[in-house]
């Protein structure tokens, strides 16, 4: 998610703790000052920041109470309720459930809007909370999916028009933004040279000391600016094809033409901007990868592509010469990402194509992993990568693993059954020592330990006793069996060897 817009303000000096708060500026000021606060213990006691931005939220809505018109009071109100909902280290601090924070800052978006329909941050930050939504709903996390995709989705399309309302009065500020700027440069290039150093004319007005107070920051609107709001809607509309993937009876009738037309014109758009941001230009190739992988996931599980043009567009999206593929690890884990999604499609498309495509499929989870290795041996890469890629590995082990089984019987997956679920515990053991996330511990632990058991019954010395495993979580069989559950439904596992 694209980081919220900031601040619309400035102090010239902050006020007094002791002073009264009479103005929308001290009120501002105050605000201002605790998120400070905030800010420098994120890091370090992320308890004691979500003490100091909740004291900041409270600040704006005292003001408000007082300066129910403040545009800035409300803009910074809406603006703070949005990082703390979506910034990893605050959310867990969160004493409510994620939803209702959410659904609290797109209530303070939608006021700001109605106080200031033409301010641009406050439309691009709604269209994220929006876009969190929805992905809340799509990861069934807090209990709020379930069925509600078509909500999900229809999230996703107000934030869509939303980034596009935001873009269009981006792209109309940046032309006046460059007729000021050529106005400017006509004038200084007819005008007189400045006053020589120390002269009346150059020296600083004298006088009074400046009071307290508050001024605008009116920050112009450059490429980066209009590269930042089209690559939001890139990843809005890729969110928008990965929950369409998963719920494809949502697919009303021009769903995806609609989707490719959108896709189309981003492209162009973003490509005719960023021809002279070189800096950018990685960023913008790995969006637009993310993106044809997301849609083609749709189409072929809509049944509008087959598998053979699902994988050779997915390769083309990612041998683009700006991803620099070898070296770069975040354009290797998507490159994974996708390569695990289309071995997923085929393999719950459960028809003879698939069946037939079973060499395909093994070659995409051979490539799969190929690129998750190359990730991890990368310079700088990030201890939550790394974690990463062990996690992805097992499961594309597990993925080779099952090819053994009926109905493909894959006959290299079933010379190599017990390795690549020997290769599976490995990289799970391995993500299971290296992560600080202590559910995410827990899962790969229990996945390691299915992954023994898969090891044992390729050998013959499973007989189908599951028992060792409802026990081996101290988080209970109930965790457990849905842990196992979902593995299933993954198709990580048989479902005949744990049912």
């Amino acid at each position: 998610m694209a980081k919220p817009k900031s601040l619309t303000k400035q102090p010239k000096a902050k006020p007094k703790k002791e002073q009264k708060l009479e103005s929308v500026d001290d009120f501002q000021a105050a605000g201002v000052e605790f998120e400070e606060a905030a800010g420098k213990w994120r890091a370090g006691d992320a308890a004691k920041s979500m003490r100091f931005f909740r004291r900041a939220i409270d600040m704006y809505d005292q003001g408000l109470r007082m300066f129910p018109r403040s545009i800035d009071l409300a803009y910074n109100k809406a603006r703070v309720q949005l990082e703390i909902a979506t910034h990893p280290i605050l959310v867990d601090q969160l004493e409510q459930p994620l939803r209702a924070v959410l659904e609290e800052a797109l209530a303070s978006h939608r006021y700001t809007l109605e106080l200031d329909p033409e301010n641009t941050d406050a439309l691009f930050n709604q269209a994220q909370v929006l876009t969190a939504i929805a992905e809340l709903i799509a990861s069934d996390e807090d209990g709020e999916g379930g069925g509600n995709e078509a909500e999900a989705l229809k999230a996703l399309r107000e934030a869509l028009d939303l980034q596009t309302i935001c873009l269009t009065r981006q792209e109309r500020k940046y032309q006046e933004f460059l007729e000021l700027e050529h106005f400017a440069d006509e004038q200084n290039a007819s005008e007189k040279p400045p006053p020589a150093s120390g002269s009346k004319e150059a020296s600083e007005p004298s006088g009074a000391e400046e009071d307290d107070e508050w001024f605008n920051v009116v920050e112009p609107v450059t490429i980066d600016t209009l590269i930042d709001t089209l690559l939001a809607q890139m990843g809005t509309l890729t969110t928008f094809c990965s929950i369409l993937s998963g719920s494809p009876e949502q697919a009303q009738p021009g769903t995806l033409v609609w989707a490719e037309e959108v896709a189309t014109e981003l492209v162009e758009k973003i490509q005719a901007i960023s021809g002279e941001k070189q800096d950018r230009l990685q960023e913008i190739a790995l969006a637009r990868a993310n993106l044809v992988s997301a849609m083609l996931e749709a189409a072929y599980r809509t049944g509008q592509t087959n598998a053979e043009a699902y994988g050779r567009e997915l390769n083309l999206a990612f041998s683009n010469p700006n991803l620099q593929i070898d070296s770069f690890v975040d354009g290797l884990m998507a490159k994974a990402r996708s390569f695990l999604a289309l071995s997923s499609a085929m393999a719950d498309a459960d028809n003879e194509d698939a069946r037939s495509q079973s060499t395909m499929r093994w070659n995409v989870l051979t490539a799969s992993i190929a690129s998750l290795k190359s990730a991890s041996a990368a310079r700088g890469i990030s201890q939550e990568d790394l974690v990463s890629t062990h996690l992805l590995r097992g499961d594309a082990s597990l993925h080779l693993y099952s090819m053994a089984f009926p109905p493909l019987s894959h006959q290299t997956a079933v010379n190599t059954a017990s390795q690549n679920a020997k290769n599976a515990e490995v990289y799970y053991r391995n993500a299971s020592r290296l992560t600080s996330d202590g559910e995410e511990r827990d899962v790969a632990s229990l996945k390691s330990m299915v992954a023994q058991y898969l090891q044992a019954y390729s050998q013959g010395n499973a007989q189908g006793d599951i028992s060792g495993l409802l026990g081996a979580s101290p988080r209970g069989q109930g965790w457990v069996i849905q842990q196992l559950e979902d593995m299933m439904a993954e198709n990580l596992v048989p479902q005949a060897l744990l049912s």
